[in-house]
């Protein structure tokens, strides 16, 4: 969250992590992370959807989905379900079209529901720890049955609520102010996340054995076994309450992302296209709809909870990635603090991606950069600063990997040296690292049986790891003053590569073979269409410009 706040403040662009991964590694790493991150936003909108189909079929008393089956029966229910479920369809429906109104209508109701299921959860804690019976934690033997291991393959899989982070950040473009917002959503989001999400689990698992916990509709479920008069209904409506919020919030972020990859020419121009009078993607929604309804219609929930966590962990792992390698570089990329005068009040530059009209940079009323409402950033007296919509700059070695370039001054340390050495310990930092969660994941055996090589290995690894983090500390940093920089560079996002790819390799094998196969299918459109018409191949030679327009008067 803290990498993702520096981020959302230097390119406060729609895209998120598609976006930093484009600007800072290049075109088809962000492509391939735009890509990614389409498919496992499209797998929480059809999870969502189908556990609320569960839900509401479980407050009829299973009177709906029996219906169902009897009418629509198609599958004997061992790769598909039994039935189509329509109801998380129609759910979908009413989602888009609540989208499809408008953005402020859907953000407000969003946010109402959002409370209306925040209130259920707080319910939920409080009447739990009413209900505690601490043999379940004690003297319970299926509590903690798989250990440390158990425990990184289910927060592997259940790594998506944090998803909203990403939500958050494809929406900076759009929030009137996102130096100030950004910050305090990032903070409010990943608190609620994590206090609800511990304190939930900690109350479910007190008051039920883990391994009596029911597939379908689950909290309804432990609570009714509990004798608790109207726990089906109150919180079933709840989980729907939530489950709607939920579906939409995914949803909302999957044509953001289509745009940003549209705007750059990586798919067709016409998926981006915005309507004149509220200006929404409608082609992008409704390619969204679609691929959303695909996955609910084509595949059961254990095949949808197996695929995830994939695309949200390496999401993660390159906003990290992205962090330390623009702390270590040379240029600067996206928005920066381009001085400050004691006589006069903070004042920024922008940095902007590109919007090309028959090859030629233009600006409109939306470029101008205004600070007059702010209360973090403050106009200087007597001038305005705009910005113009412009393009990753084209290196002579065709890498797309920085934005404007700028010419380094003594303040500036790092040298083309000290970045050659800053990649190379990055690089045999994350090799140590999966070796690490490879041995200690797979190899805990031969570790907790003392086994002479094993231990071995495991400490000259995790010598090699300290020494290439210590190698990176003393590495020189780009001093560029930005509007927020990620505290506790590099040990915080070096920390936060480490855990994300131990939660990689505890994922179940088949989530890489279905993800292997969804970039498969991306790497051919790529290199058979975008990669011909994305706009980093339209030839340019024209400069971005930066330039103070005094105010009249």
């Amino acid at each position: 969250a803290l990498c993702f706040t520096e981020f959302s403040m230097r390119l406060p662009k729609a895209g998120s992590v598609y976006f930093y991964s484009y600007a800072t590694i290049g075109e088809l790493c962000g492509f391939i992370v735009g890509w990614t991150m389409i498919l496992e936003h499209t797998i929480g909108v059809a999870i969502a959807a189908k556990a609320w189909s569960q839900y509401l079929g479980h407050i009829s008393n299973n009177s709906l989905p029996n219906l169902m089956n009897a009418s629509f029966h198609w599958s004997d229910g061992e790769y598909f379900d039994e039935s189509p479920d329509l109801i998380a369809v129609v759910v979908l429906i009413i989602s888009t079209t609540t989208l499809l109104i408008g953005t402020k209508v859907s953000t407000v109701l969003n946010c109402v529901l959002c409370i209306m299921g925040g209130v259920i959860v707080f319910c939920i804690i409080c009447v739990g720890f009413f209900h505690v019976n601490h043999e379940n934690w004690t003297g319970d033997e299926s509590f903690f049955k798989f250990g440390v291991q158990g425990i990184l393959s289910g927060a592997s899989l259940l790594i998506y609520p944090f998803l909203a982070v990403d939500a958050i950040a494809n929406t900076s473009e759009e929030q009137k102010n996102p130096l100030r917002n950004s910050p305090a959503l990032f903070t409010i989001v990943v608190s609620l996340t994590v206090i609800s999400t511990v304190a939930v689990s900690v109350a479910l698992t007190l008051m039920s054995p883990s391994h009596s916990f029911s597939d379908i509709a689950g909290v309804s479920v432990i609570f009714e076994n509990r004798n608790i008069q109207g726990a089906r209904y109150v919180f079933g409506v709840g989980a729907l309450i939530f489950l709607f919020a939920t579906t939409t919030s995914f949803l909302f972020t999957i044509p953001r992302i289509l745009y940003a990859l549209s705007r750059d020419g990586l798919l067709p121009e016409c998926v981006g296209d915005l309507t004149s009078k509220d200006r929404i993607p409608v082609k992008a929604f409704l390619l969204s709809f679609c691929l959303s309804s695909i996955l609910i219609l084509s595949c059961k929930m254990s095949i949808l909870l197996s695929m995830l966590g994939t695309g949200t962990l390496l999401t993660f792992f390159l906003v990290s990635l992205c962090v330390l390698s623009l702390r270590y570089q040379q240029c600067n990329v996206g928005m920066v603090q381009e001085y400050e005068d004691p006589n006069e009040e903070e004042c920024i530059t922008e940095f902007s991606y590109p919007s090309y009209v028959n090859k030629q940079f233009h600006a409109d009323q939306d470029d101008v950069l205004s600070y007059k409402n702010s209360q973090r950033i403050k106009k200087p007296r007597d001038s305005t600063y705009k910005k113009m919509n412009s393009l990753v700059s084209m290196t002579s070695m065709g890498s797309e990997s920085t934005l404007f370039p700028m010419s380094l001054s003594d303040g500036l340390e790092p040298s083309p040296t000290s970045w050659l050495i800053s990649v190379l310990c990055i690089v045999i930092y994350v090799i140590s690292s999966t070796v690490v969660s490879l041995l200690v994941i797979f190899g805990w055996k031969f570790i907790y049986m003392g086994s002479w090589w094993s231990i071995f290995l495991l400490l000259v690894i995790l010598g090699t790891m300290m020494v290439s983090a210590f190698i990176l500390c003393k590495q020189p940093q780009n001093k560029s003053k930005l509007l927020y920089k990620t505290p506790g560079v590099p040990i915080l996002p070096l920390l936060s590569l480490t855990l994300n790819i131990f939660l990689l390799t505890s994922l179940p094998s088949n989530a890489f073979v279905r993800f292997i196969i969804w970039l498969l299918i991306g790497a051919m459109l790529y290199f058979s269409c975008a990669v011909f018409k994305s706009k980093e191949r339209v030839p340019d030679d024209q400069e971005v410009v930066l330039y103070e327009v005094r105010e009249s008067g």
